[in-house]
């Protein structure tokens, strides 16, 4: 595996090595690292976009009330859930190759990502918390932030 940019490829194989590390990179790796974030800090109490009232300035001092008086509104939280449309591994709507070769290319890509995708959600079937950071059909294309 490279560990760094090569100088130079020099055979097909090595091409085709680094576009795959390259692309796992952007998309699978990325994914898996980053978007557990989104469960743990989508919860408002765990990372707020705002407070409506100061921090205390004295321990002891604060109770539940304050606390929840604090925290934004509805309203105020939704401003910062952005909603962006994504395109996941396998979905290109812009069709720059139309080579015969490349559409079966693309199909059997896509076939392949079904099948990784099934044997993900028959193990989650099975789990008390499932792990869908690496199922092909929720991680991106390439790297979103």
């Amino acid at each position: 595996m490279f560990t760094e940019f090569p100088d130079l490829l020099k055979t097909r194989e090595q091409l085709v090595e680094y576009l795959t590390v390259v692309i796992f990179t952007a998309s699978a790796q990325h994914a898996a690292v980053n978007f557990g974030q989104f469960d743990w800090f989508a919860w408002v109490p765990n990372s707020p976009s705002t407070m409506r009232k100061p921090p205390p300035t004295q321990k002891g001092q604060v109770d539940m009330k304050y606390i929840m008086e604090s925290l934004p509104d509805r309203g105020q939280n939704i401003v910062f859930c952005p909603n962006l449309p994504q395109l996941f591994l396998g979905v290109y709507p812009d069709k720059y190759f139309t080579e015969q070769p490349v559409m079966e290319a693309t199909t059997t890509f896509r076939k392949k990502l079904a099948e990784v995708t099934n044997i993900i959600k028959s193990r989650n079937e099975k789990l008390k918390l499932p792990y869908w950071y690496l199922s092909p059909d929720r991680i991106p294309n390439s790297v979103a932030i």
